[in-house]
C-alpha cells in the first residue's frame, strides 16, 4: 500500500512538471523530485497502463477520409479547435491542456516518463537483468510515442528533404532546464530505430504482459517505421520476423455479426494484438457521431465478412464502426497480426516477390471471407497486385489511426489522394502534399517555448 502511494505520488509529480501553467517543456524540474531509485518503482512507472498505453493520437484519424461528420454533429462539436482540426485548418487545431485532449502534451508526457525511467537505472547503477528488461521497455515506450507523434506534427519522411524538414522536438533527458528544438525528420527517424533497435535484446519473445513490449512488438514496430521511410525489404525483414514469433488470427467465420463488438477480447485485448497501445477517446472519432465513409464501405464485397463484423447501420445508408479489438469502443494503434501480413504483401509486391505478396495477403482475407465465397489471390502484374494490398490494407485497418500516415506516404509517391469534405453545404479539400498534413503544433508551445512552427 505504501508502494502504491509512493508511485502515485510520483505519477503527480512528473505530470506536474510539465503541465504547470501549460509551459509544457519549459518548466524546471526539481530533479530529486521526480527520478526515481528502485527497480521496482521504475518498473511501476511503465506498468501504469492507462498512462504509457493509451492516449496516443487521434488527430491523424480524426482528420482522415475513413469517416465523416454531419452538420448537426459538426456544428456541435464543443471546442472550436475540433472544428478546425476536422477542416483541415492550418492553425489552431490542438485542444487547450485544460481539456485532457492536448495531443502534444499527451505525447510529451509519456516521453518525459520514459526518460525519467532511463536516467533513474543510469543515475542509480541498476544493473542485470531485470534493468535491462526495464530499459527496453522504456526504449520501446519512447520510440512509439516518437513514431506517433511524427506522423502528426511532421512531413511525409521523403529522403531527398528529410534532413531539413521539421521533426520532433527530441528530448532524451528528463530535465526541462535543456532548450526544446526541433530535429529534423531524419533525426526523428533515426532516434526511432536507434531506440528499437538498442531495445531489441533486451526483451523476452515470450508475452509477460499484454502491455509490456517484446520482441515480436519491437520488430512489428521497426517494420511499421521502415514501411514509412518506404525501406521495403528492412519492413519485410522485419514483419516476418515478428509474425514468426506472434502470429494468431481471428477467424470471423465463426463471429456473431449482430454483437455489439464482434471480435472478442480478453481484458480488453484481442488475440491478434502483438503490441497494445490505445487512441485518445476524441469528439471527432466519437462512435455515436462519426458515420463511415461510403468511399470506404463501398469497397467490402458481400462475402467479406468485414462488412458486418466492422460496421452496422444506423440509418438508410449511413454506417459507424464497430469493429474494434478491446470488446468496446476503445480504438487501438498498436501492431496486429493483421497488419504485418498486410505489410508482408505490401513489401513482397514491391520487392516483385508477388507469390509471396499473395500467400501472405490470402493467410489473411481466409480468415475474413465467408470460406465459401473465397477465391484465393494470384498476381502476375505487380501494378495490380499493389493496388489489391493497399484496398485490402485499408478495408483491414480501419479506425487504428493508421489511415493519415499511409495517405501522406502514398500521395508522396505520386498516387495523388484529394480529401474533400462538406460542412454546412461548403466543399472543403486537402489536395495531395499540402503543408497541411504536417498538422500544426499547439500555439501555446511555439509562444511559450519558442519552438519553430511547421510552415504554412
Amino acid at each position: 500500500m505504501k508502494k502504491n502511494a509512493q508511485i502515485i505520488t510520483l505519477l503527480w509529480l512528473l505530470t506536474m512538471l510539465i503541465s504547470g501553467c501549460e509551459k509544457f517543456l519549459e518548466e524546471k524540474s526539481d530533479k530529486s523530485l521526480a527520478i526515481p531509485t528502485t527497480l521496482h518503482d521504475l518498473q511501476s512507472l511503465l506498468n501504469n497502463a492507462y498512462d504509457i498505453n493509451h492516449i496516443f493520437c487521434s488527430i491523424g484519424e480524426a482528420s482522415c477520409d475513413d469517416h465523416f461528420l454531419k452538420d448537426a454533429d459538426y456544428n456541435g462539436l464543443f471546442y472550436e479547435s475540433d472544428k478546425r482540426q476536422y477542416t483541415w485548418q492550418p492553425d489552431y487545431v490542438s485542444r487547450p491542456l485544460s481539456s485532457a485532449g492536448d495531443e502534444w502534451y499527451n505525447c510529451y508526457r509519456i516521453i518525459y516518463i520514459c526518460n525519467s525511467v532511463l536516467q533513474g537505472l543510469e543515475e542509480n547503477n541498476l544493473n542485470g537483468q531485470e534493468a535491462d528488461y526495464i530499459k527496453g521497455q522504456a526504449l520501446v515506450f519512447r520510440a512509439a510515442r516518437y513514431l506517433d507523434g511524427v506522423q502528426i506534427w511532421a512531413p511525409v519522411y521523403n529522403e531527398s528533404t528529410a534532413n531539413t524538414d521539421l521533426g520532433m522536438v527530441l528530448r532524451l533527458d528528463p530535465d526541462m532546464n535543456i532548450p526544446s528544438v526541433r530535429s529534423s525528420v531524419q533525426e526523428t527517424y533515426e532516434r526511432i530505430l536507434k531506440d528499437l533497435t538498442d531495445a531489441l535484446p533486451l526483451l523476452p519473445s515470450t508475452i509477460i504482459s499484454p502491455t509490456l513490449p517484446t520482441k515480436a512488438a519491437v520488430y512489428g514496430l521497426l517494420a511499421r517505421t521502415h514501411l514509412i521511410m518506404g525501406n521495403y525489404a528492412d519492413a519485410l525483414d522485419n514483419a516476418e520476423k515478428a509474425f514468426e514469433i506472434s502470429n494468431d488470427l481471428i477467424d470471423f467465420n465463426g463471429l456473431d455479426s449482430n454483437a455489439n463488438y464482434p471480435i472478442p477480447a480478453v481484458n480488453q485485448i484481442s488475440k491478434e494484438i502483438v503490441f497494445q497501445t490505445r487512441m485518445f477517446s476524441s469528439n471527432i472519432n466519437n462512435f455515436n457521431i462519426a458515420r463511415i465513409s461510403l468511399s470506404l464501405y463501398n469497397l467490402y464485397d458481400d462475402g467479406d465478412l468485414r462488412k458486418n463484423i466492422y460496421f452496422r447501420e444506423v440509418a438508410d445508408g449511413e454506417y459507424r464502426f464497430k469493429g474494434t479489438h478491446t470488446g468496446g469502443t476503445a480504438l487501438i494503434t498498436g501492431i496486429t497480426t493483421s497488419e504485418l501480413l498486410l505489410i508482408i504483401a505490401e513489401c513482397n509486391s514491391r520487392l516483385d516477390n508477388l507469390s509471396e505478396a499473395a500467400k501472405a495477403l490470402n493467410k489473411l482475407l481466409i480468415k475474413r471471407w465467408d470460406t465459401n465465397q473465397f477465391i484465393p489471390y494470384s498476381f502476375t502484374n505487380k501494378d495490380v497486385a499493389l493496388n489489391t494490398i493497399l484496398n485490402e490494407r485499408r478495408k483491414e485497418l480501419v479506425y487504428r489511426g493508421l489511415r493519415w500516415s499511409d495517405i501522406k506516404r502514398l500521395n508522396r509517391d505520386g498516387y495523388n489522394i484529394t480529401l474533400t469534405r462538406m460542412v454546412n453545404g461548403q466543399t472543403i479539400t486537402l489536395p495531395p502534399n499540402d503543408l497541411r498534413y504536417a498538422i500544426a503544433l499547439p500555439e501555446t508551445v511555439i509562444e511559450i517555448g519558442e519552438i519553430e512552427q511547421n510552415p504554412r
